[in-house]
C-alpha cells in the first residue's frame, strides 16, 4: 500500500529546498566575486521578496489563530495571537520598507537624516549614535531566538510551569527538524560564504522555518492534568 503523502510534508521540502538552494546559489555567485553575490542578495531582490512572503504568510496564519481564539473567548490567546500577527505584519513591511521602492514613494526628511540607507524604515534608524538594527534587531533578536528554539523547549518538556504557559497562551513550539535546519543554516552560512549582507539569508531561512513552525508546531499537550500523573 502507498502511503499517502501529506501537504505538511511536501510545503517542508519546498521551504527546506528554496533555503538550500539559495544558500547554494549564494555560494556559488560569491565564488565568482563579491558583486554577483550581492546581486543574489540585492534590495527588491529574489532573497529580499520571499523573506517578505514567509513573514506575510507567517502574519496570515497568526491571524486566522487569533480568529479561532477571539470566536472562543480566550483572552490569553487572543493577546498573544494579536501581538504576533502584528509583530509579523510589521516585519514584512520594514523588509519592503513599505514598498517605498515598490511604489517610487520618496524618502521624507526624518528619515533622510536618521535612516543609513535613505529608506522609510525604522530598523536602519540611527538614532543618538545608536544603530536600531544592531540593537534591536541583531543583539536582542539573537537572544529571544536562542530563548524560543533552544531554551523554551526545553523548559516545556522539564517544568510544568512553563508547560502550562505554553498551552494557556497557544505558543507554537518547534519541532525537532525546525531546530536541526536553523542550526544547520546559521552554522554554514558565515562558513560557506562569509560576506558582508549574508544576513539576508540568515533571515530567508529563519522566516521561512518560522512559517513552517506556525503551519505545524510540536504537538501540543492537550492533557496537563494527565501528564502531571504520569510526571
Amino acid at each position: 500500500m502507498k502511503r499517502k503523502v501529506s501537504g505538511i510534508l511536501i510545503t517542508d521540502i519546498i521551504v527546506y529546498g528554496i533555503i538550500i538552494w539559495f544558500i547554494a546559489f549564494a555560494k556559488i555567485k560569491s565564488i565568482e566575486s563579491y558583486e554577483a553575490f550581492r546581486v543574489v542578495v540585492r534590495e527588491d531582490g529574489w532573497v529580499e521578496y520571499l523573506t517578505t512572503l514567509f513573514l506575510f504568510l507567517g502574519a496570515v496564519i497568526l491571524g486566522i489563530n487569533a480568529i479561532k481564539a477571539i470566536r472562543q473567548n480566550d483572552k490569553k490567546q487572543i493577546l498573544f495571537y494579536v501581538l504576533a500577527t502584528l509583530a509579523f505584519i510589521f516585519g514584512a513591511g520594514e523588509e519592503i520598507s513599505w514598498g517605498q521602492r515598490i511604489f517610487g514613494i520618496e524618502t521624507g526628511e526624518y528619515f533622510m537624516e536618521n535612516n543609513y540607507q535613505g529608506e522609510t524604515n525604522l530598523h536602519n534608524l540611527e538614532i543618538g549614535g545608536v544603530d536600531l538594527n544592531m540593537l534591536i534587531f541583531s543583539k536582542l533578536m539573537f537572544i529571544a531566538l536562542a530563548f524560543y528554539f533552544v531554551i523554551l523547549p526545553v523548559l516545556v518538556w522539564k517544568t510544568k510551569t512553563f508547560r502550562k504557559l505554553v498551552i494557556d497562551f497557544g505558543v507554537p513550539i518547534p519541532r525537532l527538524h525546525h531546530i536541526i535546519v536553523l542550526l544547520i543554516t546559521n552554522i554554514s552560512v558565515p562558513l560557506l560564504i562569509g560576506m558582508k549582507k549574508e544576513s539576508e539569508l540568515h533571515e530567508l531561512a529563519l522566516t521561512g522555518i518560522l512559517f513552517l513552525i506556525f503551519l505545524n508546531p510540536a504537538k501540543k499537550i492537550k492533557d496537563v492534568s494527565l501528564m502531571k500523573q504520569t510526571e
